[in-house]
């Protein structure tokens, strides 16, 4: 399976660990309207919170790309969260 990787903020890992958050959103630009031509759906995203070697992380599994193109951003509907490292999932904390 095609696997995209790529930073996040720690608030929205720790909303998609929790599921609260299901869509993840990203800018149209040239970056990723390559990047999302090189995979086919569904598709792993990885998600990490820092460069450290033990950042936190989640990946997650997406399977549908909408362009919204009112608000110009790429839509990255969650499909399920697959796994999470180095972090507390009941304090919302990193390890």
């Amino acid at each position: 399976m095609d696997r995209i990787t790529t930073t996040i903020e720690r608030e929205w890992l720790a909303d998609i660990v929790a599921g609260t958050k299901r869509t993840d959103y990203r800018q149209i630009k040239p970056y990723w309207r390559k990047r999302f031509a090189l995979v086919s759906l569904p598709f792993e995203l990885r998600l990490i919170n820092g460069m450290q070697k033990n950042a936190p992380e989640v990946t997650v599994l997406v399977d549908r790309i909408r362009t919204n193109v009112d608000d110009r951003q790429y839509e990255l509907h969650i499909a399920k969260v697959l796994r999470y490292a180095n972090w507390d999932k009941r304090r919302r904390l990193p390890k």
